[in-house]
């Protein structure tokens, strides 16, 4: 019973929090609510609050009630988050070759692009054992799409407003960076696989 109250926790609290993050990114790049871009801090805060009540609820009851079909729905909703990774970089692309921006819209594309690949490398962690070098592919290609589109836009566009180039090459290099780290595994999460594994050591210390 307690492993299926956990199961049920974490999955609406994860729902929730991928939901709203979806509802955010429309409101903050379609219907452009001031609202919400001006108490960006405050959405975060209140989604991240449900993400982490689902991950701790998921962590333990994987690692410590050995949920088996946790993982399975945890990699369900990698996949779910990563098919909104690709769809909302894809339309901050398009905002960012329209040049449909400021300043403060810029900085609210890259706190909610943050915020969304934390919550992905969040559920990758909960799986043990789990490579992110197949989920890079789609954020490879389509960061090669926005690098051809730069090219394009600031070399062969005569009406292009070259003040936006800093904001296309930085969210350039921030995504493809981050693509090239989930390919190539070099380890940079070790140390927190490694911190969760011995959350969850047996404890030897009556043993002696």
């Amino acid at each position: 019973m307690l492993r299926v109250m956990m199961l049920l926790i974490s999955l609406i609290s994860l729902g929730i929090a991928m939901i709203s993050v979806a509802y955010v990114a429309v409101d903050i790049l379609v219907m452009k609510d001031p609202h919400t871009r001006e108490n960006i801090w405050s959405v975060v805060v209140a989604i991240g609050l449900a993400y982490s009540v689902g991950w701790w609820v998921a962590l333990y009851g994987i690692r410590l009630y050995h949920n088996l079909v946790l993982p399975i729905f945890i990699n369900i909703y990698t996949w779910v988050t990563l098919a909104g990774i690709c769809a909302l970089y894809i339309a901050i692309l398009y905002r960012l070759y329209q040049q449909l921006y400021n300043t403060p819209s810029f900085a609210k594309y890259m706190i909610l692009m943050g915020f969304t690949l934390a919550g992905f490398i969040g559920l990758h962690l909960l799986i043990e054992n789990h490579s992110l070098k197949l989920y890079s592919v789609p954020l490879l290609l389509i960061s090669l799409v926005h690098l051809y589109l730069i090219v394009y836009h600031y070399v062969f566009v005569s009406t292009v407003n070259y003040e936006y180039l800093i904001g296309d090459v930085i969210f350039f290099l921030s995504m493809a960076t981050t693509s090239v780290l989930m390919l190539i595994h070099v380890g940079i999460l070790d140390g927190l696989r490694n911190t969760m594994d011995r959350m969850f050591e047996p404890n030897n210390s009556g043993n002696g």
